[in-house]
């Protein structure tokens, strides 16, 4: 019986990325829907070019479904492995980080010490949901991938703490 790894936490980063996907392609289709919490310029962008724009955000969405699965699917075949691997790790610290410097950098523009804000209810929507939700996404993601690390065997005796000088027994 080949031993399946857990899924939670591919699960929890899958549902994550679900929802960022969901709003991009809503977004796409034309949907309102917490639009303004990106920004004025993403309505004046789907208002100016609805194809072009449903196009990108289509694309944009489609990515964040295959960002968001495609380790869930792998680690439900054992766990991602090598090329896909390091692309997951490479996918977490890249959404982690930009989660984590926009969640702090929009905060920090929220206390007014930046000066006025040009759009105060999109710098909420990012420091509240979107952010978050890319650094959530990215540490359940390095979690899982935490979790389904391949261990190397120790030989014999290591991590043992060798006895100290003079006090052996026995």
């Amino acid at each position: 019986m080949t031993r399946r790894p857990p899924l939670s936490w591919f699960t929890l980063a899958a549902v994550l990325g679900t929802v960022h996907a969901v709003a991009s392609i809503s977004w796409a289709l034309g949907g309102d829907l917490l639009v303004e919490t990106v920004g004025e310029w993403a309505r004046s962008w789907r208002e100016a070019s609805p194809l072009s724009a449903g196009l990108a955000l289509g694309t944009i969405g489609v990515g964040k479904l295959a960002a968001a699965w495609v380790p869930w699917v792998a680690a439900r075949r054992g766990g991602p492995r090598h090329g896909l691997r390091l692309a997951a790790w490479l996918g977490a610290a890249g959404l982690g980080l930009y989660g984590l410097a926009n969640t702090v950098a929009g905060a920090v523009a929220l206390t007014g010490v930046l000066g006025p804000l040009d759009d105060p209810v999109a710098t909420r929507g990012h420091v509240l949901l979107w952010d978050p939700l890319f650094l959530l996404w990215a540490l359940a993601l390095a979690a899982g991938l935490w979790a389904t690390r391949e261990r190397r065997p120790t030989p014999e005796g290591a991590g043992r703490r060798p006895d100290a000088v003079g006090l052996r027994r026995g």
